[in-house]
């Protein structure tokens, strides 16, 4: 399974970002909040064999963690589906935006465990069988 950098992860951070039109994202893009954070979700979670396991690690672990200024959310949920999608099966998530963003702002307000998001993802995705 392919394994993440903290630069890699920080890359795509200041895509994501430079994308949005969101005022409060001007500026912001890479800024971290808490660095520590950052680098402990992402050397954890390259020790995960499930890929459910570790995309739910890491969208938790992010979304509650926020080790950026701003987009933990988002980049929460982008590096879940990338672990999911970059597997021999190619699994991608299948549920619409808004359960989408209605999960991971549930996972943000502390109201889903990591467990609980593993079942999700597991429910939601379909891979090339």
């Amino acid at each position: 399974m392919e394994e993440f950098t903290v630069e890699e992860v920080i890359d795509y951070h200041v895509e994501i970002l430079l994308a949005s039109d969101r005022e409060e994202d001007r500026g912001l893009e890479g800024r971290l909040l808490t660095p520590g954070n950052l680098d402990f979700v992402i050397e954890f979670s390259n020790g995960f064999s499930d890929p459910f396991e570790r995309a739910a690690f890491i969208l938790h672990g992010l979304a509650t963690g926020h080790a950026f200024a701003e987009g933990n959310k988002r980049i929460a949920f982008l590096l879940a589906s990338l672990v999911l999608l970059r597997t021999p099966e190619r699994y991608e998530i299948q549920s619409c935006p808004e359960e989408n963003d209605r999960l991971v702002r549930d996972v943000a307000e502390g109201k889903k465990t990591r467990e609980e998001v593993e079942t999700w993802l597991r429910s939601v995705t379909k891979g090339d069988y």
